[in-house]
C-alpha cells in the first residue's frame, strides 16, 4: 500500500513491532474525522510503546495527503484501492467496496491482539496492546 510518507508498506514490513490499523470509511466525514484525530491526541501514548499507527483507507494518496494536512494529522494514511487490505482483515462491506470502520492491532509476529468493528477509544486499544506484551501470569 502507499503510503502519505511517500513509502510503499507492505504488511510484512509491520513484522517485528505492533501495529495499528485504522481501517476507516471515508476522509473528511464526522465519525472519521473524530476517530482519526483522537487516534492523534494519544499518538505520543502510542509511540512510548513503541506502536506504530497507520490509517487506512481506499482513497488515493493524493487525496490522503491533503487529508493529513488539513487535520494535522502525525501518522501515515495508507491507500487500499480496492479495499484488499480491508477485506483481508474482515473490515470491508461484502459485495460494495466501502471499507467497514474497523481497528485491528498486530504484534511483532502479525498475530492480532486487538480487534474491533466501529470507533473504540484509543486508550482502550492501547490497554490491550499492553495487555499483549505484558501477559498475567495465572
Amino acid at each position: 500500500m502507499k503510503s502519505t510518507t511517500g513509502q510503499e508498506v507492505r504488511l510484512s514490513d509491520l513484522a517485528g513491532g505492533y501495529s495499528v490499523l485504522v481501517f476507516y470509511p471515508a476522509n473528511d466525514s464526522p465519525t472519521c474525522n473524530k476517530q482519526l484525530a483522537e487516534m492523534n491526541v494519544d499518538l505520543d501514548e502510542f509511540l512510548a510503546a513503541n506502536i506504530r499507527i497507520f490509517g487506512v483507507n481506499t482513497s488515493s494518496v493524493e487525496a490522503h495527503k491533503g487529508y493529513c494536512e488539513r487535520k494535522r494529522l502525525q501518522f501515515p494514511i495508507l491507500s487500499d484501492p480496492g479495499g484488499k487490505v480491508a477485506r483481508m482483515y474482515g473490515a470491508a462491506y461484502p459485495f460494495i467496496p466501502i471499507i467497514r470502520r474497523t481497528v485491528v492491532a498486530l504484534d511483532p509476529a502479525g498475530v492480532i491482539c486487538f480487534y474491533q468493528h466501529g470507533k473504540p477509544d484509543p486508550k482502550v486499544v492501547l490497554a490491550a496492546i499492553r495487555a499483549h506484551q505484558n501477559p498475567v501470569a495465572i
